[in-house]
Order: structure tokens, then sequence, then C-alpha cells
């Protein structure tokens, strides 16, 4: 799966080391702590993980380049959020599952440590961080633990970074409407909508799919978009260019703002009016066969780069803007 025009994010753990920031990879570490088989706890699974990147992209709006955050902070939101529904056997089993792989040089870093401590005050996981990246730059360049005012013009720089990450402030979004357990299924908005948008998701057509909302975590319409079925019920002919597909894009387009209104007004309905408007997730679900096999792309950086103008064009022609939008 492709997400189009993200930040890069980074988790970074006590040791120093970092890795990107993956939805699916978190979805997968919170469902293995989850009981149950089927869909319901795969849905929990998927929202809390999406509640959790929500946060993070909203942390790092004001801030240009990549976003860090400390490990840590994540997981204690991901053990409020299991928390929060009731799942607090699976709180604590999450916090034992494993992230990073590979041990630290507990050695070295313990010398470093001790320096730092003594000489820059520092203390706690702030400690253990910048030890562990002057203790990881010293290896990579080949240099001497002894060499004293290295590491603490090394520490001094490490611990100014550690600061900018600890300074994120996450917040997942309020969910006041939690006790209700409410899940919208999709028939209560779907009826609501115009009948040529309603022929976009029947059975012959498929354009377009929506996701029960769950609003236990996460408020969102997930709505799943396919463009095959868009050109086999037009009269172009492969390889189709842009400009000839974009307006097949149209009504679809008018689908999508129909099933916003239709799914905020099915919360309201049910008093969880609180919860709107929802967050919209886009997916194009057959987007990169679509570019390769139906508009000749050749080459992953080709498809990528006419699968974000198409996606450019559609959210230019929706009325809310999408919180993601990926593909695959």
């Amino acid at each position: 799966m492709i997400e189009l025009s993200a930040q890069a994010i980074f988790l970074q753990d006590s040791h120093g080391r970092a890795v990107p920031f993956d939805p699916a990879d978190l979805a997968a570490r919170i469902r293995s702590v989850l009981p149950g088989d089927g869909g319901e706890p795969d849905a929990l699974a998927r929202d809390a993980a999406s509640a959790v990147e929500y946060a993070l992209r909203h942390a790092g709006k004001k801030k240009a380049g990549p976003l860090y955050v400390m490990a840590s902070a994540v997981d204690a939101m991901v053990a409020n959020i299991l928390q929060s529904v009731g799942f607090d056997d699976a709180a604590a089993a999450y916090g034992r599952t494993k992230r990073f792989d590979g041990e630290a040089d507990s050695f070295q870093d313990a010398r470093i440590g001790a320096l730092l401590a003594e000489r820059l005050a520092l203390s706690g996981e702030r400690l253990a961080a910048v030890a562990r990246k002057v203790s990881n730059t010293l290896r990579s360049i080949g240099a001497d633990v002894s060499s004293t005012d290295l590491v603490l013009e090394l520490a001094k720089h490490f611990a100014d970074a550690f600061d900018a990450v600890g300074s994120v402030q996450l917040s997942i979004p309020e969910n006041a409407w939690n006790d209700r357990g409410f899940i919208l299924q999709p028939e209560e908005f779907t009826c609501r909508i115009s009948a040529a948008s309603a022929r976009l998701l029947d059975s012959q057509c498929r354009a377009v799919k929506v996701q029960p909302v769950d609003l236990r975590v996460f408020p969102a319409l997930r709505v799943e978009l396919r463009f095959f079925p868009l050109l086999r019920g037009s009269r172009l002919e492969t390889p189709v260019t842009e400009l000839a597909f974009e307006p097949l894009l149209a009504p679809v387009a008018v689908c999508v703002d129909e099933l916003c209104i239709a799914a905020d007004e099915a919360c309201g309905r049910h008093g969880c009016g609180v919860a709107t408007p929802l967050k919209l997730l886009l997916h194009f679900a057959d987007a990169e066969v679509f570019a390769t096999e139906a508009m000749g792309c050749t080459g992953r950086k080709a498809a990528a780069e006419i699968l974000n103008e198409l996606a450019s064009f559609f959210t230019g022609m929706i009325t809310r803007r999408p919180e993601k939008i990926t593909c695959a």
C-alpha cells in the first residue's frame, strides 16, 4: 500500500534508535493483543492505529521535514485507547510487544552515560537516548570514546534534538460518544444518497465502497474507490490518458460528497452528532494496477506521479478534505 503525499514520521526509542512509523505495523501489533476473531477486533486495531496516526500528523503540521516522536509516547496513546474501550488486559499485553530489533551495546553506552550524567547533568530517558545516539555516531566514524570533547559536543547536539522530539504534543480525537458503543452501518446512510450515486455502490458497478463507521475510537468515513469499473462503463480505449479519464471521476466526487453528508446526518439521528463531521479516509483500491495496465505506466515512479495527479484532481472536486489518501 502507498500513502500519497505524506510527511515522514519516525519513532525513536530510549536508546536513540529510530524506525519509520508504519500504521499497518502498528495495527498488527494492536491486533495481536486483542481477543477474538473476525471483523470487529480487526476494525478496532485499524481504528486505533488511525487515531494514533491522526495525532502524529497533526503534531507534525507545523514542523518542517521529518517528524521524530518518542515511541513511548505512542505506546501510551495506544494503551489509553485500549483502556478507554474496556480492553485493560490488551493494553497491558501491548506494552510487552517487541518494537525494535537488535540489542544495544550496553557497555559502551554505560561508559558514555556515566560521563554525560556527570558533566551535563542528564538523567532518565533523556540520558539513555542521548548516550545511545552518541555511541552510534562514534562507532560509525571510528572515533574513540575517550575523546571527551567530541562526546560532549555530540551529546549537546543530541540533547537539543531529544528536547525537540519530546516537545511534540500528542492527543487523540475526543471520544465523548464512546460510552454508546455505536457502529454506523453503511446501509443506514447509503439509502439517503441520490440514485445516480447509489449506482456507483451497487453490485454491478462497485466503483465505490464504504466501511462501517465505528465511533468507539476513531470517527472516520472510510471510502474505497476503484478505477476499472469507471473505465468499463465508458467508451474510452486503453491506454487512457489522464485528461480523458479525469471527467469520469466527477460523479464519484458527487457520490463521496453525498456520503459524507448522509453519514454525518445518520450520526446525528443516533445522538452521536459530537463525532461529526466525520473524518474522510480515501483508498484507491486498484490504482497501481490501473496505472500500469490501463494507462501504460512503466515503472513505479511514473505510476506514483500519475496517481498523485489523479488524487490531487479528485480531492479538488470534493468538499471535504481527506485526512489520508492511500492506494494499492
